[in-house]
């Protein structure tokens, strides 16, 4: 069952094409929602569910990398059943960035079994690297159309728009070295990449969808 990977700059508007293909090919969207079905279904958690991807990783400075301080980042309350007495109890469990990213690994390693499905970030054209039926897509645009994309999406001033695109790039290309030891603008991490300056919306969905019959 086919899988769409999307990796993004932000301000592509890579997010627009994978939520515009997802429905067009009545794919589920990688989300929130998505993990928990997943986590719930095989057992990996009963309860809350972290996503831990670029958008919300935070590039550590120099002295935490270099002591690798380990903070806790997340709270995850799991209901835990005693096998000797048959009592459930509720445990609260804390998680710093690399019990996060198990978790998150975990469950998009799970999706190779559900298939027809599009995750946006996530490490996912590492971790789903080399599987059969996978289509891995790379979405750009110059700098300069990301910053009008975003002043219009956000409502920002020009250097604001620049600030935030500059912080989030930082943040996805950081999350890719430290934790996959790749860089994400290597080509041949993609099957495909598509430049938004030079195409709408709708012209970078067809385009994905040609290119998934041929690749799956």
């Amino acid at each position: 069952m086919p899988i769409i990977t999307i990796s993004r700059q932000y301000g592509s508007k890579g997010d627009k094409i994978a939520e515009k293909l997802a429905k067009d090919l009545n794919y589920r969207y990688f989300d929130k929602f998505l993990m928990a079905e997943i986590a719930i279904s095989s057992g990996l958690s009963e309860a809350e569910v972290i996503d831990f991807n670029e958008d919300s990783y935070k590039v550590k400075g120099f002295f935490e990398q270099l002591f690798k301080k380990r903070e806790p980042i997340a709270k995850i309350t799991v209901k835990e059943k005693d096998d000797k007495t048959g009592s459930t109890s509720i445990t609260t469990k804390t998680f710093d960035e690399e019990g996060c990213l198990s978790f998150v690994q975990a469950v998009i390693r799970k999706l190779k079994d559900w298939g027809n499905v599009v995750i946006v970030g996530r490490g996912a054209q590492v971790l789903l690297r080399d599987i059969p039926q996978v289509l891995h897509v790379r979405i750009i645009a110059p700098l300069e159309v990301r910053v009008k994309n975003i002043i219009e999406e956000r409502n920002l001033q020009r250097e604001e728009a620049l600030r935030v695109i500059l912080e989030k790039d930082k943040s996805a290309e950081e999350y890719l070295r430290r934790f996959y030891n790749v860089n994400w603008d290597n080509p041949e991490l993609y099957h495909l990449i598509l430049n938004t300056g030079f195409l709408s919306l709708e012209q970078g969905v067809e385009i994905i969808k040609n290119a998934l019959k041929i690749i799956v």
